[in-house]
């Protein structure tokens, strides 16, 4: 088995292709619903939906591909399954949006401790277009940079272990989901 050594495991092309223009078409047609994103009291150069994915064939067979990408994960890291206190997918997802030159630029991890948080275990995200020079996400103690490619699935440790941010595309938009995988 083939387990990489960062914990962020990466399935190519997870999400169709189709299914990303779909999504970022429905975003820009519902961006009524958006709101800046915040963090620790600051506001976020960003706009995000929150959507809620429950059924496989939510948001252009979103949830079918979410659990597509889990259970691989699972196959990865099996102990994840028996040696961890049960687990599940959140139903609640952001997506979000950044204008070129804006990107999450401060250091985090998605489990910090505090309450409204401390439930994740891991942490996902799908770019949802291909982005030529810049764009990614960081991760300082991996030295690991991904590059956004539309459809990409990620996921990893949401705790310490795996601070990181953004990285800015200059020219770019830039489109992904993000969510978690929380205790139960």
């Amino acid at each position: 088995m083939n387990k990489d050594k960062s914990f962020i495991k990466k399935i190519n092309n997870a999400y169709s292709k189709e299914s990303c223009v779909k999504l970022i078409n429905w975003f820009e047609k519902n961006k009524h619903k958006a709101k800046k994103g915040l963090t620790t009291g600051k506001d976020l150069d960003n706009l995000e939906i929150c959507i809620e994915v429950r059924e496989e064939k939510n948001f252009f067979n979103l949830g079918k591909t979410l659990k597509k990408c889990i259970l691989s994960f699972k196959k990865t890291y099996p102990e994840i399954d028996t040696h961890l206190c049960k687990w599940d997918l959140d139903p609640y997802i952001q997506l979000m949006k950044y204008k070129p030159g804006k990107f999450y630029d401060q250091l985090h991890c998605e489990n910090d401790g505090t309450p409204a948080v401390s439930k994740r275990v891991f942490a996902w995200m799908i770019y949802l277009n291909t982005i030529k020079k810049g764009g990614g996400t960081k991760f300082i103690y991996q030295n690991k940079t991904l590059k956004p490619v539309a459809g990409d699935f990620y996921i990893w440790p949401a705790y310490w272990t795996h601070f990181h941010k953004g990285v800015v595309a200059l020219k770019e938009e830039k489109f992904i989901l993000t969510g978690w995988i929380n205790y139960v």
